[in-house]
């Protein structure tokens, strides 16, 4: 509980007040305006919950929130980076949910990558998944939602196990001068996959499912689709034999046939074809047919009512990363959760409004009924404007969020940049006004109850 001298005479009378304040902010209903202190130092951390309730029959996202029992909870989501592969790392996890609980995070997403559990890339799983099991049965156990997902693409620190390459040589994403493409943007030096490689398709898919079948998917609250879902910022991708092929198909299944975007025979690709419509559309909707059938394959195993959570990735260089943002959202049939990836503009220290005003174009158009968050609402180094927190987690809530925040790397490391936490567990710079003012922002969150 946060509290300073000044406050002290008046401490119960806060403690009260912040009760009161805080509560109905979880459940969703309006707090109607009062004589309510403005400062955030008025307000008090409310009490831990000594028994939370955890009942995945009374769980349900709907209206762009989550609704435990009927009552609307925010979650507060930690996503600790770690091998969950690892019994220890998991122990580590399962050892420390008291200290998330104190935190108050009720949520905690285990991101899984692909070549910790597979050793040779064929999608069979080749290590116990008895600790993520166990994980999973613990947080839920605590009264906490835990939710997975995976790393199966090769861009931005998701590898794809080595022995896949030597199975699959022919799997590379190839650029516009038709060379094999390594991800040099995000510094990681892996060779980076075609989306259309059938191998890379089935083998990734494979092991999803047999992801799921080692845990008990009754108990996740959603499961996640790749992280950062794109091509490349860098390169104009993709002109793989296996992506030349499926325009090809597509072209004839929707009776295109104009020479302007006919796939060039040679290289390099002209940018004239780079920039035409016709394939962006293509590279659009078939980023969004890739996504969607990773979705299926956590459903093939979890039920075709698990939800399932997708990163936008609305950022920069768009056409190189996705074709068309809008084309991508009208052909992704299979998200209940859309996770917002570059939300704020850290160098201008200024929101960035296109992925949301995207979304609410695409929800009219269609009528999808997607909850909104954030990939990294906050993320370690990511934030640089640290000062700008406030008006960066006022921003989510003005554009829409009403799901919960994530944060990402929740572990305790002073050495690591990336880590949101000290040795110690107390907050570095970026989490510091979140947590120690959570009673504050509860409040905040509950203002905009509808």
């Amino acid at each position: 509980m946060k509290h300073s001298s000044r406050y002290l005479p008046s401490l119960m009378a806060a403690m009260l007040l912040a009760t009161l304040l805080t509560a109905p902010s979880c459940s969703g209903s309006k707090i109607e305006p009062d004589n309510r202190p403005k400062d955030r130092s008025d307000f008090t951390n409310p009490p831990l919950e000594t028994n939370p309730l955890v009942d995945f029959t009374k769980w349900e996202i709907r209206d762009g929130r989550f609704y435990l029992d009927g009552k609307w909870t925010f979650l507060k989501i930690a996503k600790p980076l770690v091998n969950y592969a690892s019994e220890s790392s998991c122990r580590q996890i399962m050892d420390n949910l008291d200290i998330y609980r104190s935190k108050y995070y009720n949520a905690i997403e285990m991101n899984c990558y692909w070549h910790f559990f597979d050793d040779d890339g064929d999608g069979t799983i080749d290590h116990s998944l008895e600790p993520l099991r166990a994980l999973v049965d613990a947080i839920y156990a605590k009264g906490m939602f835990p939710c997975i997902g995976v790393e199966t693409y090769s861009v931005g620190g998701g590898r794809i196990p080595d022995p896949f390459w030597e199975t699959n040589p022919d799997a590379y994403a190839i650029d516009s001068n038709g060379h094999a493409t390594s991800d040099t943007e995000y510094g990681f030096g892996t060779k980076v996959v075609s989306i259309f490689h059938e191998g890379y398709r089935e083998a990734s898919r494979r092991f999803i499912a047999n992801l799921a079948r080692g845990v008990d998917t009754k108990k996740v609250l959603w499961f996640e689709t790749t992280v950062e879902p794109q091509y490349m910022g860098e390169y104009n991708l993709c002109y793989s034999d296996a992506a030349k092929r499926a325009y090809a198909e597509w072209r004839t299944a929707n009776g295109i046939s104009d020479a302007a975007s006919k796939m060039p025979e040679g290289f390099p690709i002209p940018q004239e074809f780079i920039e035409n419509e016709t394939w962006n559309k293509f590279r659009a909707q078939s980023l969004a047919d890739w996504v969607n059938g990773d979705a299926a394959a956590w459903r093939s195993v979890a039920g075709e009512k698990a939800y399932v959570a997708v990163d936008f990735l609305d950022a920069n260089l768009l056409r190189n990363r996705c074709g068309d943002p809008v084309e991508f959202l009208r052909h992704l049939d299979c998200a209940d959760v859309l996770q917002v990836n570059w939300h704020w503009r850290s160098e201008q220290a200024a929101p960035h409004n296109p992925p949301y005003e995207h979304i609410a174009q695409v929800k009219a158009e269609t009528g999808k009924s997607w909850a909104v968050s954030e990939h990294m609402t906050i993320g370690g180094t990511s934030i640089t404007a640290y000062g700008h927190i406030p008006q960066l987690l006022e921003h989510t809530l003005k554009v829409g969020t009403r799901l919960g925040w994530e944060f990402t790397n929740v572990r305790n490391t002073s050495n690591d940049k990336f880590a949101l936490y000290k040795d110690d567990w107390n907050p570095k710079y970026p989490m510091k006004d979140i947590d120690e003012n959570w009673g504050y922002w509860l409040w905040r969150i509950g203002q905009d109850a509808d």
